[in-house]
């Protein structure tokens, strides 16, 4: 009995968590540039960008530039890559932006 209740709260669990992200990725690499671009301009606009202090650019900027340097060699496969990354580094830059709107210091009243 343990296991069967174990079984279904976790493939409960499972099924709900895939409902959570909706949004389905772009497939072309124009597309991947534009959306991660877009993402890391909303992001800089509210101070939100993953730097750290020694790098001169930020992550999504260096992975763009990576993936353009890619492209003009004609490494598509690298190209792309490294324009995931910068998608999925701008994206999480607004995943927190947006989990995080709303919290306050402990201190705050």
């Amino acid at each position: 009995m343990k296991k069967l209740l174990i079984g279904t709260a976790l493939v409960a669990a499972l099924g709900m968590g895939g409902c959570t992200s909706n949004e389905a990725m772009p497939t072309s690499y124009a597309d991947i540039v534009e959306s991660a671009k877009a993402a890391h301009a909303k992001a800089t606009a509210v101070n939100n960008v993953w730097k750290q202090k020694k790098m001169k650019q930020p992550y999504v900027d260096t992975y763009l530039a990576q993936a353009e340097e890619a492209k003009k060699k004609g490494d598509d496969a690298a190209a792309m890559k490294y324009a995931k990354e910068a998608y999925k580094s701008a994206h999480a830059q607004v995943a927190q932006m947006e989990e995080w709107k709303g919290m306050k210091a402990g201190w705050e009243k």
